[in-house]
């Protein structure tokens, strides 16, 4: 009979004498799972209609949507949906303040964006 290689079986787990407080592993966990990051980003992705509304002003607000971050090689990269391309281009001329804006920021989130991508798309 062919058996799966021995890697594939699943190793019980180890039993531990006593269970540790809720409180004190916790925090190992939210580290493994890296939820402080995703809070940070989260936090950074909420700034965003915000700042658009007052350095861009409240058109380029309503009609753009932070999306995600990402890391893309050495940068982190901030994408942007946009309703239309006439509203994508003038966003362009805004991202420098944008960046600037959000980067200052950095001491709360944590996170500093190198770059804004920003395509065309649904809001929803």
């Amino acid at each position: 009979m062919n058996e799966p290689p021995r890697s594939t079986y699943r190793k019980k787990p180890t039993r531990v004498g006593s269970l540790a407080a809720f409180s004190e592993v916790l925090p190992q966990i939210c580290q493994n799972l890296e939820l402080d990051k995703k809070v940070n980003e989260m936090a950074l992705l909420a700034l965003w209609p915000q700042q658009v509304s007052q350095l861009a002003g409240a058109t380029l607000g309503q009609n753009t949507r932070a999306v995600r971050l990402r890391k893309q090689g050495y940068q982190t990269v901030l994408f942007v949906k946009v309703a239309n391309a006439a509203l994508a281009s003038e966003l362009t001329f805004h991202i420098p303040v944008l960046l600037n804006a959000l980067n200052g920021y950095k001491a709360q989130t944590g996170l500093t964006v190198d770059r804004i991508q920003v395509s065309v798309g649904s809001l929803k």
